[in-house]
């Protein structure tokens, strides 16, 4: 009689909270080196092209699709890749997404100059941000916080504490990231990227270390020892 497979282990808690350090340190960036375009939160960008359509403003128009654009394709493809990662084990999802998003920033960070942040970087920031956002297939998104503090206003209404810490905790952790990457900004100005590519590998190894725990426990279930079917 096979046994019961052994269910995928959720991101660890700190895993999950390190996603959201990630997103406040790069919106804080975004909004320290580029005031139109944004990388992480693209309702900021749909409005602003609403506003350039109604002003006929075309030169600002094109840029900010561009970036919607490329911000849909990257959290689409790596949807995909995710699923198919996590086959058979969908605890590896999470580690090929954070590698993913880590060598996206990384493109940004080489060719951002002295003057900043261009359309080019911001473009493959936003893709990384859109890849960021499919670490897990449960979460509608990691890089915002709105959806979040609505959910944690209906946890406490009905008195569910553990929810509502959950989101509290989303959002100490996108306000300490946010703080934690202007600090470095003034000190280290375009290097502070190297902050974020180095907490999306932390991410990766811990989630990647998830993955093999979960690997283990079910070859342990399986009845031959091996890798479950």
């Amino acid at each position: 009689m096979p046994s019961n497979p052994v269910p995928p282990k959720p991101i660890p808690l700190h895993a999950f909270v390190l996603l959201f350090v990630i997103a406040g340190a790069t919106d804080a960036l975004i909004y320290r080196h580029s005031h139109q375009l944004l990388a992480v939160y693209m309702t900021g960008n749909s409005s602003h092209v609403g506003q350039a359509l109604a002003l006929q403003e075309w030169s600002a128009t094109l840029p900010l699709l561009g970036v919607i654009a490329t911000f849909f394709g990257a959290t689409t493809l790596a949807a995909w890749i995710g699923n198919r990662a996590g086959r058979p084990n969908p605890a590896w999802r999470a580690t090929v997404v954070l590698v993913m998003t880590a060598l996206l920033v990384g493109i940004a960070l080489s060719i951002i100059d002295a003057e900043g942040y261009s359309l080019a970087a911001i473009t493959w920031i936003a893709a990384g941000m859109g890849t960021l956002n499919q670490v897990s297939a449960k979460e509608s998104g990691v890089t915002f916080l709105t959806g979040a503090l609505v959910k944690t206003g209906r946890a406490l209404a009905a008195g569910e504490w553990i929810a509502c810490l959950d989101g509290l905790m989303r959002w100490v952790a996108l306000v300490s990231g946010a703080a934690i990457a202007t600090l470095l900004d003034e000190r280290y100005s375009n290097q502070s990227l190297l902050f974020v590519i180095a907490a999306l590998l932390l991410g990766a190894f811990l989630t990647g270390w998830n993955a093999l725990a979960h690997q283990r426990e079910a070859s342990r279930a399986s009845p031959s020892g091996g890798a479950p079917e």
